[in-house]
């Protein structure tokens, strides 16, 4: 038995040092590597992750070029002078293959959100999960992203413990939102309005929705106005100062009556009042437009499209069929549709960061959230101003950056964010700190101008290895070659008599 075991340990090691292996291993990732080139030009990075950089196979073969690095290393025991520069191109590799290790198990990439005068600490990840509340039971499972290709045979899945299935995926998608009217007792129903905003600075007539079903949707912010809905038993509705940095804003506000009559109270950024019935009859009998005039120094009207005064969030979500480009683009995000399994007609879409509530049909109120992964910093950033440069007489943006502070997560007061040094962040200047690193990655317009700033951030603890790694590879080829070439003139010289 001892023997078999010796004679098969001996024919592993013989094919660990040869040098078809090597071939082999090193065609093989030339090939796979030319092959994830091919699918991110004609899809995109994330999806030759998922087929390549981060399939567990090209781990694997990863892992057999570095056993077979070693095992030739090995093989030369013991070792001699004249084998340091291959010892030296041979330890670059592991090292740099044992970073890569670090990298992937111990890393962090991903992205952080700020808007001007916003502290934040959560970093978005590059992985989704789903949180469900049924009762007071919480889970948060993980929802793998999945490629354009794979969604074409996406299968439904039960969550069993919650009563909800996922029925549809799409990988890459683009919201058509729209609020309907609904007396499902299964379905949270809330007011909603659909406006236009007329004379907007940022020119255009934008158009947006408010649902007072759920406070992302209750509060849209554009430019220096903040346009709410609510209900009377809401008056005490607020707005945090920080969001908008502690900076006066104006404010609309939709208020609904318990009998469903809709009136608006606005506030201008100077505190002037104004409150009105809004005509529903003319809304729905589309009679003529109705156009608020909310008494501002701006010249801004509110269009009043559409009225819905028990609604339910029906958006549904499409393939994007062409994906934007450029500095600033919006990138594209997947959506699920959702339903519980005793009632597949309750279908809903959620689109990433969004969340919705379901009642069952045994009474039981069941909430589903569709979230990227967060990891909270040991310490937070606050954007202190977002500035963008255009290329010249054009609105294209040419260059755009932040500047940043690093605060503790003890909320501080105003004169104390002031003292605190300001780091100024770059397309080509990122930013250390602690160990993490921040890189200027893109932005959100929004009006007047773009308040929110997207930053790539990346813990990378085997960056070290893989810089020395590289070092040693670099200097161990070129001695080798320096070597080969010594020992050729020796060999050309001639021998004196």
């Amino acid at each position: 038995m001892l023997k078999k075991i010796e004679l098969l340990l001996e024919k592993i090691w013989s094919i660990l040092i040869s040098l078809k292996l090597a071939v082999l291993v090193i065609a093989s990732l030339a090939i796979t590597l030319a092959t994830a080139t091919i699918i991110e030009s004609s899809y995109d990075s994330k999806t030759a992750q998922y087929y390549v950089y981060r399939a567990s196979w090209f781990y694997g073969l990863l892992t057999l070029l570095g056993l077979n690095i070693l095992a030739v290393a090995l093989s030369r025991l013991p070792w001699k002078k004249k084998h340091i520069p291959f010892l030296m191109a041979h330890a670059g590799i592991l090292m740099i293959l044992t970073g890569s290790w670090l990298t992937y198990i111990n890393g962090l990439d991903g992205s952080l959100r700020i808007a001007e005068g916003e502290v934040n600490s959560a970093v978005e990840l590059d992985q989704h999960v789903l949180v469900f509340k049924r009762g007071e039971e919480i889970k948060t499972t993980p929802f793998e992203w999945l490629p354009e290709p794979a969604t074409r045979n996406f299968k439904p899945i039960n969550f069993e413990d919650f009563k909800v299935r996922v029925d549809r995926y799409i990988s890459d998608a683009e919201a058509k939102i729209q609020f309907v009217p609904s007396s499902d007792p299964t379905l949270k129903a809330a007011p909603a309005v659909q406006i236009k905003i007329l004379g907007a600075p940022m020119g255009g007539a934008p158009e947006l929705w408010l649902w007072a079903g759920d406070p992302g949707w209750a509060s849209q912010k554009m430019g220096l106005a903040r346009f709410l809905i609510r209900t009377e038993s809401q008056s005490d509705l607020s707005v945090n100062p920080e969001a908008s940095g502690g900076a006066p804003e104006a404010r609309f506000d939709f208020v609904v009556s318990k009998n469903g009559d809709l009136r608006f109270e606005s506030t201008s950024i100077r505190g002037e009042k104004q409150s009105a019935k809004i005509n529903l009859a003319s809304l729905e009998n589309k009679e003529e437009p109705v156009v608020i005039n909310p008494g501002w120094k701006m010249p801004i009207r509110v269009q009043v499209k559409r009225f819905v005064p028990s609604g339910v969030n029906l958006t549904e979500y499409v393939p994007v069929k062409v994906k934007p480009v450029g500095m600033g683009s919006a990138i594209p995000q997947p959506a699920i549709q959702i339903s519980l399994i005793k009632n597949p007609a309750s279908k809903l879409w959620l689109g990433l960061g969004d969340r919705a509530d379901f009642t069952d049909v045994d009474g039981a109120k069941v909430s589903i959230g569709y979230f990227p992964k967060r990891v909270i910093l040991p310490y937070a950033l606050r954007l202190k101003q977002f500035e963008m440069k255009n290329n010249p007489g054009t609105m294209d943006p040419a260059a755009y950056s932040s500047y940043v502070q690093v605060v503790d997560q003890i909320q501080k007061s105003e004169s104390e964010l002031n003292a605190i040094p300001t780091h100024h962040i770059t397309m080509n200047e990122p930013m250390a700190e602690r160990g993490y690193t921040f890189y200027q990655a893109s932005y959100i317009p929004e009006a007047p101008r773009p308040t929110t700033t997207i930053l790539s951030v990346n813990l990378d603890p085997g960056r070290a290895l893989k810089y020395w790694g590289s070092i040693l590879l670099i200097l161990g080829s070129i001695s080798l070659y320096l070597s080969k070439v010594f020992q050729g003139k020796k060999v050309k010289e001639p021998v004196a008599v």
